[in-house]
């Protein structure tokens, strides 16, 4: 039977029932210890992952849009884009990064940039999946199994990593070693993430008010132990060992709040509510109170590995913002809710001590699309941006920003990040997975693409070899890539291998650098052959003895390189333009300026146009030396001499 399929049939019966803090909870269970798959078990065995779902599909474009593009923007979002004057504007996230870097955060994430400021957030560009069919459930379905859009599966990734880690779930849990449940997921129905290859799932549900000492009086009856050999029995049996496990965790997860505390005062009813024009149900705080709970189990000592919290109201077809300002409204009371939830969070389990321990990550089933739609707010897209959270992430922007220019067929952002690659950076560089773990949640092919998110000195496993990497990062230099990183410490090192890959899949060896075995050494490289689109690199280190340690990719876009033939130059009356535009669908400016640095001469031509006629006529303009500059609205394509005579 399909577990998923069974849920549906009785939410109720399928659920263990009980409450923590006015909060419904799933409880996901797992084995007592943690395997020797830690490379360094005593960096790693305390860490927790928390999920912060944005359910119905954030609109990452207003949540941070691309400064240098907000021309395009403001043409794309005429009625619902975020000003970039006054005291509503955008907020200018990183003044650090280069112009074309730089992002603007919703004006109601002031929370955020106080976390990006402190070196606690990291940003993940436009994170998705290929071949978008842009349905709330479907997309939601791939992001919990961990799969393509084409496949279909019954479990979840985070199900299949925890019971590759835990087997034997639920015969022999909870233990002493491991008295609590695995992961916790605050909420009514259990996502399909959690659900395991065969058995019940790794989670409990309840949608009943109560707390979790009433879960035990309420079934305390004693279990059934023989089930009709039918359907029906294997239903009843289904049922019956759900309930068991929630009666096992019950008052083990009350003991955990009962010890916990909160350090802050969290978001609520009266205090921090919304402070602009919203719908009357946004003004209230709803995801704070979810990790308010959170951040007590954990500060009472709960041992569960992974949590799950859901912020839902993000599907905004119409009326996403409110009519007298564009930056208020129902998204912007979800930007401030996130926000000022993920700061009291924070600081919670700062003032707790335990801030060290928590990783927190944001994701959504897709963006938005690019344009809005004719009712005050925007459709189903594809990419958005994902956010990370505490002292470990790497603070600062993964990948490059949004092109607004270059879309798909639909009007919607290209994917720059599969959202496995995040998933795997997590289990892997945080909570410290090894290839089999990674193998079993199905994300082998991702351990090569993982993003540059945790700091190096957190990073699972960080010290098997004598060196430590601070940095590791790629960037276009005029016609040329450059990979640089840094050293900390380096002892009895061979040397360094640069590898390259045109899918962040097949690596090949690029360039070997001797090692200088000094502290604080920087290093650095230059790709003269780079490939046209994205580049992605990885370092490997190699001590004197063989051993190797293999970093997280980096990634680098190169931009198509044009080759310009101009004839005849000098030029009497009309000469020919040649590039090869093919499949480049821009406008093109062609302009001349004299001696002065004034334009004398401006035409502009689609791409498709510039093919088919590329003659163009300078008889209006006077002899002499000009310079010739050929651009989209974006960027340089080409610029040099001009004669004419």
């Amino acid at each position: 039977m399909k577990r998923r399929k069974f849920l549906n049939i009785s939410k109720t019966a399928a659920a263990g029932t009980f409450m923590l803090n006015g909060l419904s909870v799933n409880s996901l269970s797992a084995s007592p210890l943690l395997r020797p798959f830690l490379i360094n078990p005593s960096m790693v065995e305390d860490r927790i992952l928390v999920m912060i779902q944005l359910h119905g599909g954030n609109d990452g474009l207003n949540a941070m849009l691309p400064i240098t593009q907000y021309a395009d923007y403001q043409a794309a979002r005429p009625n619902i884009g975020i000003s970039d004057t006054g005291s509503r504007a955008y907020i200018n996230i990183d003044t650090t990064v280069g112009s074309n870097e730089q992002m603007g955060l919703h004006p109601d994430l002031q929370s955020f940039k106080s976390l990006y400021d402190d070196d606690k957030m990291a940003i993940i560009h436009s994170v998705g999946y290929n071949n978008h069919n842009q349905s709330h459930f479907r997309s939601r379905d791939v992001w919990w199994m961990g799969g393509n859009f084409d496949e279909i599966k019954g479990s979840g990734w985070m199900g299949r990593y925890l019971d590759h880690e835990y087997p034997n779930y639920p015969a022999v849990y909870p233990s002493t070693q491991m008295p609590d449940p695995i992961g916790l997921e605050i909420g009514t129905t259990v996502a399909l993430g959690f659900h395991r290859e065969n058995g019940i799932p790794i989670a409990l549900a309840s949608n009943e008010p109560g707390t979790f000492g009433d879960l035990v009086g309420g079934i305390g009856t004693p279990s059934l132990t023989t089930f009709p050999d039918n359907h029906y029995g294997n239903r009843l049996d289904y049922m019956n060992e759900i309930f068991g496990n929630a009666g096992d965790y019950a008052a083990q997860l009350q003991m955990r709040y009962n010890s916990g505390s909160n350090a802050v005062t969290y978001p609520g009813p009266g205090y921090m509510e919304y402070p602009h024009a919203a719908p009357a149900n946004q003004l209230v705080n709803k995801l704070a109170w979810q990790l308010q709970t959170v951040a007590r189990l954990i500060n009472g000592g709960c041992k569960s590995k992974i949590y799950l919290v859901k912020h839902t109201g993000f599907d905004t077809h119409d009326f996403q913002v409110d009519g007298n300002d564009l930056s208020a409204g129902k998204h912007g009371a979800l930007m401030y809710h996130l926000g000022t939830a993920v700061k009291a969070f924070q600081d919670d389990l700062a003032a707790s001590g335990n801030d060290n321990k928590v990783l927190t990550l944001t994701f959504s089933e897709f963006g938005r699309r690019v344009a809005e739609n004719g009712s005050f707010g925007t459709d189903h897209g594809t990419a958005a941006p994902m956010f990370a959270f505490g002292p470990a992430v790497k603070g600062g922007m993964i990948g490059s920003p949004p092109d607004l220019t270059d879309l798909d067929s639909k009007g919607n952002l290209l994917i720059q990040h599969d959202y496995r690659q995040v998933f795997t950076t997590a289990l892997q560089d945080w909570l410290g997975a090894d290839n089999d773990a990674i193998e079993a949640a199905e994300f082998t092919p991702y351990i090569a693409q993982k993003v540059d998110l945790i700091e190096a000195p957190f990073i699972a496993g960080n010290t098997t070899l004598p060196v430590d990497l601070l940095s590791l990062n790629a960037y276009r230099q005029g016609y040329n890539n450059v990979v640089e990183w840094k050293t900390a410490n380096e002892f009895d090192l061979s040397h360094f291998e640069v590898e390259k890959s045109s899918d962040g899949d097949q690596f090949e060896s690029m360039e070997i650098v001797e090692a200088s075995n000094k502290e604080n050494q920087p290093y650095s490289i230059i790709d003269r052959d780079a490939f046209e689109g994205y580049n992605y690199y990885r370092l490997k280190s190699i001590d004197q003895d063989g051993a190797t340690k293999v970093s997280s990719v980096v990634s680098v876009f190169a931009d198509r390189q044009f080759t310009v033939s101009i004839y005849p130059n000098p030029v009497s009356q009309y000469c020919t333009i040649d590039m090869d535009l093919t499949s480049f669908s821009h406008y093109i400016n062609v302009r001349l300026y004299n001696a002065d640095g004034k334009m004398v001469y401006a035409e502009q031509r689609h791409s498709v146009d510039f093919n088919d006629d590329k003659v163009f006529y300078f008889d209006q303009v006077s002899s002499g030396h000009y310079s010739l500059q050929i651009s989209t609205a974006e960027k340089v394509l080409y610029a040099g001499k001009l004669i004419k005579i």
